[in-house]
Order: C-alpha cells, then structure tokens, then sequence
C-alpha cells in the first residue's frame, strides 16, 4: 500500500506528523490533488483547543492548493497539471438553502467540510470532487494560493455589509480575517480603524498603515468615537467571536455589525432594545459564497499587500511548532503570546 505524510490530528492538544494511506479516486469527478502548499487557519488552532468540532483522525487544513495529479473519469474541467486553490466548503446544490441563494447554510456542511471532517491540506495529497477546485493563473504564486478561499469568506461578508466609500469602519481583531477585512477596507471605506491586543499583530496592523488600538491600554468607545466624531462607525467587522457586545457599543444607529468571528464557547449579553432603538443591523457570515473567483481576480490585481500577511514558510514535517508560534501551546493547551500572522506549510 502506498503512504504519503500527513500532519493528522488526533485528539484535543494532538496533532502527528506521520504516514497516511495515499488517496484514491472513489468517484468519477474526483481528482487527486498533490499538495503545493497549505495555510495554518486560526479554525485549526480552536479544533486543537476543543473549541470546534472535526472528524476522527482527519489530515487537517482547509487553506490550501496544489498540482492535479490524477483525474476521474467523469472530470471535464480539469486536466493533469492543472493548478488550483480549494474551497473546501461543500455543498450539495439541491437542498432549499442552496437552491435559494444561501449555501453556506447547506446540511453537507456539517459532515463534509475538507480539511474539518475529511483528509485536507496538511498532507502530500489530497482527494477531492471536481467543483471544489478552481483554476488559478500561472502568475500567482503557491503561498498566495493558499488564501483563496479565506479571502473568499471575507468578501462574502463584504458583500453582506455592503461597505461604500463614505463609511468608516471598524474592524475588531487583527489576526488574517481582521487583516483583510482591513485590507480590503482601505481600499472601499474612507476611513478603517482596528482593535488588537497581541503585540506582534500590532505591529503588522501597522506595516499595513491601519490605525491600531489595544483594548487593554484603550478606551475602545473613546477612540471610536473620536475617530469618528461621536458618531459611531458605520461599520463594525467582529472578527474575534467574543466582542459582539462590544460592537454594538460602536455601531452608529443605524449602522451594521457584522459578526464573522467564531467560538461556540462564548455567550454574550445583550439589550434587544438597543438594535431596535438604534435600528442596527447585525448580520452573521462566515464562509464564502461563489466568492472563489472574485478573491482570485482581487489577489491578482495587487490591491491587497499581502507582504505582511505572511509571516513563514515551513515543511510540513515542521507543523507542530508552528502553533506556539500561533499562539497555542500544545502542551498545556494553553494560551501564550503570538509569533506569526499566517503561517505556510509546504508538503
């Protein structure tokens, strides 16, 4: 039997670096991809901490590309050689939610995500259905991608808000998802600010010339109302998953919260009278929705700088070290300061 490497997870705390079965073509539209190049998503830090659900003994990795290295008999878009980014959301396309406009919503979601309940990127090679792969241009290198489909589940919450150049807006957190929310901010809204409170990250909000604030050395409320002259932004991108109480302190009436971050474990408090009084609008997003290839198109043009988006490159052999780096501690499962923005593993 031929084996490939994998970094599989194993329990909570315990991810492994070792020999997986190669993928086989199970299906006449799947294809089996070798892995180029995989991102290490803030998802599969929370996996590792319990804080989110994934399959028994899953090759994670969900932020990922690679080389197609065989087809299924049934594969018609696709050819050997072809370079591609995954979305590794899948969805049936039948169900009432797909077929209406709202297939993040899809029930294959909860059993059939790539990289969260089957074999993903941290591995040499990867099985997958045709449709999840889609094309990039010779251009654009591996690394970049790798955030494709991250880039894809912020412009789907771009388009929920739908920010316009006269809006300020706040983005709360700055790990990758605070990045392009940002990132992307700067280039519609008039003004962008953002919260953070692990140093490293601070300094890369800064490289990329947004207005950074640390809570535990701020009024937040204070400065976003003296950055938007009492009013409150138009805008308010919750990136954490912890600060939806928060946000709404921020919002100007009649002003949009977007709540985009995820932890199932928090609870929040909140006046149901304030959203009615202030007509706020607080709207949930969270993955991409025929998104793939307007992320490909805006990585592509340049108007992200994605030079401080990544902090490393490493060989996938060299994967457990990169979660301390992140801000995880495998061994405690414990919390501990920050060393990297997005890290990159290459098979």
């Amino acid at each position: 039997m031929k084996t490939m490497k994998s970094l599989t997870y194993k329990d909570i705390g315990k991810i492994v670096y070792e020999d997986k079965p190669m993928p086989q073509i199970m299906h006449p539209n799947d294809i089996i991809l070798k892995v180029t190049a995989v991102g290490i998503c803030g998802t599969d830090v929370k996996i590792l901490e319990g804080k989110h659900v994934v399959g028994e003994d899953i090759a994670l990795g969900h932020e990922f590309g690679g080389v197609v290295a065989e087809i299924g008999n049934g594969v018609t878009t696709l050819k050997i050689g072809d370079r591609v980014a995954v979305d590794n959301s899948l969805r049936c396309g039948l169900c009432e939610y797909c077929r209406t406009g709202n297939s993040p919503q899809c029930h294959w979601l909860k059993d059939k995500s790539i990289g969260i309940f089957q074999n993903g990127g941290y591995a040499e090679y990867c099985v997958l259905p045709e449709n999840a792969c889609f094309k990039i241009p010779d251009a654009m290198d591996d690394i970049t991608a790798t955030q494709v489909e991250t880039l894809g589940t912020v412009l789907n919450g771009m388009n929920a808000v739908q920010m316009q150049c006269w809006d300020t807006v706040v983005v709360l957190g700055f790990g990758p998802i605070g990045y392009l929310f940002s990132a992307l901010s700067k280039n519609v809204a008039a003004y962008t600010m953002c919260t953070e409170i692990d140093p490293f990250r601070i300094e890369v909000a800064k490289k990329l010339g947004v207005p950074v604030f640390n809570p535990n050395e701020h009024d937040i409320e204070k400065e976003v109302m003296k950055f938007t002259d009492g009013k409150g932004a138009d805008i308010v991108i919750e990136a954490v998953g912890s600060q939806l109480e928060n946000a709404l302190k921020y919002v100007t009436p009649g002003g949009k919260v977007l709540a985009f971050g995820m932890d199932s474990s928090i609870k929040a408090t909140i006046v149901p009278n304030t959203i009615t009084r202030k007509a706020i609008k607080v709207i949930g997003t969270y993955i991409g929705q025929n998104t793939m290839l307007p992320a490909i198109k805006i990585l592509m043009s340049g108007k992200i700088d994605m030079k401080p988006f990544f902090t490393e490159i490493i060989p996938l052999k060299d994967g457990l070290s990169a979660f301390s780096k992140l801000g995880l501690d495998l061994k405690t499962n414990k919390h501990i300061p920050k060393q990297a923005m997005k890290i990159v593993m290459k098979p």
